[in-house]
């Protein structure tokens, strides 16, 4: 190992100052205020509060390691980002970093705004610790990656939001620190910029140089970091493997899971009584195990027969991004009609294979052109560690996507 950050025992306090006032006033306790101040009356007795943004952090990343921070708002990873970059001092704790170091904390950090483009890469540049020759042999390449060449010669007064990130990090990434420290701004460009954004990240893990990276996208996260840390409140409460950081994360912020048995409603013409995870012997399970099959049973009313209804089921990832989907009609397509009655739908998954992790569904009953029938969301599908699955021997034992399907391989070798 060889670490180019040592974090020891960092803690930073502020002081937030409260005022002791009644919760209302009168007319009368008003003009008494006013008549009392001359006279130094009156007065509002102030306490302070001390506030631990964060308490007794430590920790170590090596060099060419990409380390990814999580936590909720107010957690901390800010501060200690913005402690890292020497922009605010600890109140206790030392901190040891061994190379050139550049940061993107806000948007347009470091960029003058009378300055036009052209002058704030170099104004910037120079900040960064970079000669004027180092940066003129970069600067075709940092202006062709930001996508501002039109807009060089104008104040960066004038940019869009999109428009300073884009220079800010073209900057940054292009100057080769030896660390290079990232706050949520990859967030304010679009889905072709971010897309690039992480291929540069990723070339820059390669080279040998360092990343902290700090996000609200834990599928980010799980693409870009080797290993990250959990803050809550402050505290350290995990540092370690990214996938376990991340659920750490995902259970705090875990929506509220509604019930899978519902009691029925008069007033819906369609809806769902019972929605269950199950084995493939028909038995409820809390989580499942990929070596083996299972199934999903739907049991569900329809008190008016309705033409083209369809009753879907589909998966999400943690993060809410949908992954699969089927439906009634999979089957069989010549569906067009619910007649009345209850029903019980049996979906039997016997190829279907998820990686281990937390996962949701989401289940609707649904007419064309109508807001659905019935809709229950948020209901959890826990996978267990998948054994059978090869590429836990590769990539540092970490997952790729969501789903964990072998294919067929057909190789042949041919002779030059």
């Amino acid at each position: 190992m060889n670490p180019v950050i040592k974090v020891s025992d960092i803690s930073k306090s502020y002081q937030i100052s409260h005022q002791n006032k009644p919760s209302y006033s009168t007319l009368k306790d008003d003009f008494a205020s006013i008549i009392k101040k001359p006279f130094g009356g009156g007065s509002t007795k102030t306490e302070e509060e001390t506030f631990w943004a964060l308490k007794d952090i430590s920790f170590e990343v090596n060099k060419g390691e990409v380390f990814g921070i999580v936590g909720q708002n107010g957690s901390g990873k800010s501060t200690l980002l913005k402690i890292l970059s020497r922009t605010v001092d600890p109140t206790t704790g030392t901190i040891d970093m061994y190379g050139r170091t550049a940061s993107m904390l806000e948007v347009g950090t470091g960029f003058h705004p009378e300055l036009t483009g052209r002058e704030n890469v170099y104004f910037n540049g120079s900040m960064l610790g970079m000669s004027k020759a180092e940066i003129d042999e970069k600067f075709n390449a940092i202006v062709k990656f930001s996508e501002v060449e039109n807009f060089l010669d104008t104040p960066v007064k004038f940019y869009s939001s999109g428009m300073y990130v884009r220079l800010a990090f073209s900057v940054a990434a292009h100057l080769e620190p030896d660390i290079l420290i990232i706050d949520e701004v990859l967030a304010v460009g679009d889905a072709s910029f971010q897309k690039k954004c992480m291929a540069r990240i990723n070339a820059i893990a390669r080279s040998g140089r360092t990343v902290l990276f700090v996000s609200h996208s834990m599928a980010t996260v799980k693409q870009l970091c080797d290993r990250a840390m959990y803050l809550e409140k402050g505290v350290a409460k995990y540092i370690g493997e990214t996938e376990f950081a991340t659920e750490q994360y995902m259970a705090k912020n875990m929506p509220a899971v509604v019930e899978t048995h519902f009691e029925e409603n008069p007033k819906k013409d369609a809806q769902f009584t019972n929605i269950e995870v199950q084995n493939a012997q028909g038995e409820k399970v809390e989580a499942l195990n990929m070596d083996e099959p299972w199934q999903l049973e739907l049991t569900y009313n329809i008190k008016e027969a309705a033409e083209n209804t369809i009753v879907t089921v589909e998966i999400l990832s943690n993060e809410g991004q949908p992954i699969y989907m089927t439906s009634n009609t999979d089957f069989d397509k010549t569906i067009s009609t619910l007649e009345t009655g209850r029903y019980k739908a049996i979906i039997p998954f016997t190829k279907f294979s998820l990686v281990s992790g937390v996962f949701y569904l989401r289940a609707s009953i649904q007419s064309p052109g109508k807001v659905a029938h019935d809709l229950r969301e948020n209901i959890p599908l826990k996978i267990r560690q998948n054994t059978k699955d090869v590429r836990t021997q590769y990539f540092g034992g970490k997952y790729i996507g969501y789903i964990s399907d072998k294919v067929e391989w057909t190789i042949t070798r041919r002779e030059r």
